[in-house]
């Protein structure tokens, strides 16, 4: 998992250098890099609730889970200047996941 914050923050870095927005507050790294393992922490938790068939209550902790995963990858895209789609929330969780990964985030 280093290496992934690494590589996020030589592309932040790089971003920076190059001028990608003078007028916008450059972004925090450790702020990024918190959101990142954030998603990742929530996405494992997905998992979990998704396999945990005795879970009670469990389509409420999965609809919550999803929610805070979603929360993040808007929170995600605003660090990264990723446009928000106007789609149907599945859709745009996909369409906001591949465009995070396309800029270099993984989780």
């Amino acid at each position: 998992m280093n290496s992934h914050f690494a590589q996020l923050t030589r592309a932040l870095l790089r971003r920076r250098q190059a001028g990608h927005d003078e007028s916008r507050p450059a972004t925090d790294p450790f702020r990024t890099l918190m959101v990142q393992l954030q998603l990742s922490r929530m996405s494992a938790e997905i998992h979990r609730l998704e396999h945990d068939q005795g879970r009670w209550a469990r389509a409420h902790h999965l609809a919550a889970a999803t929610a805070a995963y979603d929360d993040l990858l808007l929170e995600a895209a605003r660090l990264s200047d990723v446009p928000v789609p106007d789609a149907a929330v599945p859709v745009r969780r996909l369409m906001i996941e591949s465009a995070l990964r396309h800029h270099g985030w993984s989780w």
